[in-house]
Order: structure tokens, then sequence, then C-alpha cells
């Protein structure tokens, strides 16, 4: 009788804990962010910290942010990452969280999470078993759901993994080739097409004769046809090898005069037969492309230009990409001061200079502005002061205002800029996407800003379309426009998080602004840190100044204008690196509205009211810019 009403007992225990199990291991990862591992001794590897909450606390937007935190905590804590459990756990978290959102909208982005985190763990520690569950992951992800805009990228990732793998390389060729067939429009498909380099080309590197082992070659990366916008004096050109490769650029001997041409020259690359024909754009300063395989690992992009006054060349990685911005003889007039420090073309990449190296280097003989910029290949430099003469009290007044305040410039065009879009939803959460709220708001603001203030209007999307993000810096200069706000909701695994913050493109001053970048690069603050060295070469311009006044105009509206109803908090006015403001030709800001990870300002997201609230302030902040900068111009 004892025994039957111990084995009772115990078998209600088990019932009643095992709820209590069950969330323990769901959170040993998914609590990441919110955890501080144990220390370690110096002879041992830390392993992520616990902590045991009841599953029913967080939902599945908070544990997969949660997730997301702990897999950039692994990215930049070596000490974390050296266990390899820590990487596995991860994965196997993503793997939980899609388990319960199959049907849901963390369904396939928690599946590709967990595949690009096995991947990670095989790229540090070369377990073939990390490599086949990624493998995994990814060919699940693209047969459960076919028609989801990761499906390609899925496709894609397998591919490369079984590419890894010895003995699936036929594997590899077959994925591609289903790429190819299925997603024939998306960008996977594209650089697919260039991947493969001939046979000849491969033969040719090999050895004829018996003799030692032939060389092994360096992998080429596959150029994808090149992306460009033009307008009658600027023009910005996109190269896209599917890996880093060294870049330089050079102006060759003017062939006559109407002609001006530039070589961008990639090393390590190859680009398709197919693809080297002579591209015919006449569209402004853009005449025509001519690309062509120079030597057998080298390939060179000829831009024929209207005419020309000066370029900037650099890279963005995740994915690695080279632009080139170049300006004619009519872009020169606008703005007397040099767009970034001289710096002679090398064929490698050049390091970006400390302020006072740029003083002093030597300009190059056939071109007075221009710089070879590498966000990969740069270190960083502890900054020196300069002095400087003093100033009269007029030339400290003519400092503050802008050049174009100085000359009177009027503002006509303004671009919008719907963050996100397509494939990219943004930051998710309780049922929203950041992508359509953007969209809406910035349909608002254009609406407000035709039919009150009377100004000319572009969005650089009107519809759920995926735009790269130097693609929309491009939009806004090809347009010739005289501002640029992009427009984004904000995200944090903490939902307390709230408030309204104003971004201008400048070297990050803190932490958060570090991962707001990161987040709206769709890139790691790693990369953002390593990008911080390119803008101290192209920052050097008279947009700076103006810049921060237009953002601290629409901050000041949107917290003014909106306190009445929301009382949002003020999280005032930052500087931080934002691809998509990186090369433009005007004042540029990023804007956050709200931050759709908090309940309360979710909801007022959902209320098309609020939405109008806040084109209303974004629109008002603008006019008073404007306002300023006309009566700053008069007075002078």
């Amino acid at each position: 009788m004892e025994l039957t009403l111990f084995t009772s007992s115990l078998s209600t225990c088990v019932r009643a804990v095992a709820p209590l199990v069950a969330a323990f291991l769901l959170l040993i990862v998914a609590a990441g962010p919110a955890l501080s591992a144990p220390k370690a001794s110096p002879k041992t590897t830390p392993k992520a910290g616990i902590k045991v909450e009841a599953a029913e606390k967080l939902t599945a937007q908070q544990q997969y942010k949660a997730a997301m935190d702990f897999a950039e905590r692994l990215e930049h804590d070596q000490a974390l990452a050296r266990a390899r459990d820590n990487w596995l756990n991860c994965a196997q978290t993503f793997r939980r969280i899609h388990a319960a959102e199959r049907k849901g909208e963390l369904g396939p982005t928690s599946l590709f999470m967990a595949g690009k985190t096995y991947q990670r763990a095989y790229d540090l520690f070369k377990q073939p078993p990390d490599l086949d569950a990624a493998m995994k992951n990814f060919l699940e992800l693209a047969d459960i759901y076919p028609g989801h805009a990761l499906a390609d990228d899925a496709l894609y990732e397998a591919a490369e993994c079984a590419r890894m793998s010895p003995g699936k390389e036929s594997l590899a060729d077959d994925l591609y080739r289903k790429i190819v067939t299925l997603y024939p429009q998306g960008d996977q498909a594209e650089k697919i097409k260039a991947k493969q380099q001939p046979q000849k080309l491969k033969a040719s590197t090999q050895q004829a004769a018996p003799g030692p082992a032939p060389r092994i070659q360096p992998r080429l990366a596959a150029l994808a046809p090149v992306k460009h916008w033009s307008s009658e004096d600027y023009c910005r050109i996109v190269l896209e090898p599917d890996g880093p490769v060294p870049f330089s650029a050079k102006l060759l001997t003017q062939t006559d005069a109407q002609t001006h041409r530039l070589a961008i020259d990639l090393g390590q690359s190859f680009i398709e037969q197919k693809n080297r024909q002579t591209i015919q754009v006449k569209a402004g300063l853009l005449k025509a492309i001519r690309p062509d395989q120079l030597t057998g690992d080298t390939t060179r992009i000829v831009l024929d230009l209207a005419s020309f006054s000066g370029y900037k060349i650099f890279s963005l990685p995740d994915p690695f990409r080279v632009i080139v911005d170049i300006r004619g003889e009519g872009a020169a007039g606008k703005d007397s001061r040099p767009t970034g420090p001289a710096a002679p073309l090398a064929a490698t990449p050049q390091l970006a200079q400390s302020p006072d190296e740029a003083a002093t280097a030597p300009k190059p003989a056939n071109d007075s502005a221009r710089a070879v910029v590498s966000l990969t290949e740069q270190k960083k430099r502890s900054p020196r002061s300069i002095a400087l003469p003093p100033a009269s009290s007029k030339e400290k007044q003519r400092e503050k205002l802008s050049l174009a305040q100085q000359l009177g410039l009027g503002i006509r065009k303004i671009v919008i800029d719907p963050g996100h879009g397509g494939k990219d939803p943004g930051a998710m959460a309780f049922g929203l996407k950041e992508k359509d709220i953007v969209l809406t708001v910035s349909k608002k603001v254009a609406k407000v800003l035709k039919e009150t203030y009377n100004y000319e209007v572009v969005l650089t999307r009107s519809k759920d379309l995926f735009i790269p993000l130097e693609q929309r810096t491009a939009i806004a200069n090809s347009q010739k426009s005289d501002l640029f706000i992009s427009i984004h909701t904000n995200a944090h695994s903490d939902q307390s998080k709230s408030g309204i913050e104003t971004y201008f493109l400048n070297l990050a001053t803190d932490a958060h602004a570090m991962r707001v970048a990161a987040l709206e690069n769709a890139t790691s603050t790693h990369s953002i840190s390593e990008m911080q060295d390119i803008l101290a070469t192209m920052m050097k311009n008279s947009k700076l100044d103006e810049s921060t006044r237009l953002a601290q105009f629409v901050q000041s509206n949107l917290i003014s204008g909106l306190g009445r109803s929301s009382k949002p908090r003020n999280l005032g006015v930052k500087q931080a690196p934002f691809y998509v403001l990186i090369g433009a030709e005007m004042p540029a800001i990023l804007t956050e509205i709200a931050f759709i990870t908090n309940p309360e300002e979710a909801k007022r997201l959902q209320n098309d009211q609020y939405l109008d609230q806040i084109a209303t302030q974004i629109a008002a902040g603008i006019a008073a810019y404007v306002d300023h900068h006309h009566a700053a111009a008069v007075t002078l």
C-alpha cells in the first residue's frame, strides 16, 4: 500500500515538474542576452549562462530576439565563441522556435538562422556534422516554404555547404540549377549565372607537361552584371563579386574631347563571357559600360563618361560590393569644398588617411578630387589634433552656415525613403512588419509635403519592393534631391524600450547607436566598427552640419507634436554609420519613429490617425528646417 502511494505521488510530481523542465530546456539559450555568463578561470572556456523562467512569459518574438542577441554575443565575445556547445545550443534554440512557429512569420526565418548558426560553427570548428546540419536546415526551409523570399537564399547556402563537403559537389551543381529554374528573377539566380568560370580558363591555369605538382589557383569571385544609376552630372556604379576582392581605379587617357574613361579593376575575379559585351547606357553622365577579363584573374570595368570632375570608390560588406560614385563637370560647381581627401591610386585598396595626413597628401596628376577606400583593408588610427588659426567673428558666423545657406540655394525636391521592403521585412513584432508601417508613413509624409508645403517629392519605393541600400542613395543623387529622409521603426529585445530618435551619418558614439545601425544595415556591429574608417574620409563635406540641423528639426517636431497624446520618450539626435546615407549629396537623415517591439507603441502604430500625426510632424520638421535655411541665408 505504501509503495503504491509513493508511486502515485512520484507520478504526480513528475507531471507537475515536466512543464518547468521544458521551459528550462527552451530558455537555455533563448534567454541568453539577459544573462551574464559566469566568470571562468583562465584555463576554462565559459559557456552561456542559464536563467529559468516560465515559457509562457516569453512570446515567440521575444524568444527569437533573445536568440538573435545571443548569436550576436557569440560573434563578439571570444570567450563564449570558443565553446562549440554554445553555437550548437543557439542553433537548436532557433530550431525550437521554428517548431513552435512553423506556420507563423517566424517559421522560415528561424530555420534560416538555425542553418546560418550551424554554418558559423563549422567555420570555427571544422566539424563535418555542423556543415551537414546547416545544409539540412537550408534544404528543409526551401522544401517547406518554397514561396518565401528566403527560399532561394536557403538553396544557395545549401549549395555552398555541399560545395565544401567532399563528394557532394554534384549536389551543389544540382542546387544551383534548381535556383535558376525555380527563381529566375531572384538575386541568387543572377549570382549563379556568373558563378562558374569556363573550363578553358581552368585548363589554361594548369601545367601542360609532367613535372612538379600544379600550383593551386585561388578561387575567383564571379562578378554579377553591373548595376548603375545615372543623371546629368552624377552616376553610381555597383559591382557585386560573390566574395571580397581587392579593387582599384584609375582615369584612362582621354580618347577624345567628348569622352572620359574611368577603369575599375577587381582582382581575383572573373566575369562570364556572355556578360562582357559593351552596354550602351546613354543616360546623362554615363554613356557606356565596358566589362572585360583583363587578365586570368583580374576583371576590368571601363566606364565611358560624358564629363568628369571626380569620384569615390569604396566597399560595403554583407554581401561584399564595390560602389563607385562619379561626378561630372556640372556637379563640380555645386559645392566647392572637396568631398574627401585626395589620395593617389595604387594596385591595391588605399588606406584611409587621418586628417593631418590628408592635408599634406600630394594631389594626383589626373584627378583633383578622388579617393579609394576599403572597409576591410583599413587599420584604425588614433586621432591627432590640428592647430588652426583663430577666425574672425564674421568667419565664425559663416562657418556655422552650410555652403548652400551661404549661397541662398532653395530646396525644391525631397526624397522620402521607406526602409526595408520585399524580402526584407525589417523588425517584426505583435503581427506588425516594419516595412509595411514605414511605407504607410512615408506615403503620408509625401502627401503632406506636396499638398501643404508644395514640394516635389520622390519615394524610393511606393510598394512592397526590395531595394538595396546603395540604390536608395543613388535614387536621391540621380534625382538631384535637396533633402533625403529615411524612415524606420526601432526594435529591442527589451520590450520596455520606447521612444523616438533621429540619426545623421557620422561615426557612432555609443553601443546603442552601433546596434541600431547594425539592424538597419542588416549586418553585424563588427562590420559597423570596420566601417567607421571609411567615414573618416567621406564625411569631410558641407552636408554634415546641414544634416545635423535637419535631424534636430525633425526630432523636435516629432516629440513636441506627438507629446500631447502619446508623450513619447525623447531619445534625441544621434550619429551612426548607416549604409543608406553613405554618399548622399544632400542633407540626409534616418528617423526611428517608434519601437515596434514595445507593446504600447506597437498598438499606436496600428492606429491610422496616429500615423497621420507622425507624418504631419515629420513634414513640419522638414518645413521648419527649410525656413531656418532660408532665414539664415538672408541674414548673411
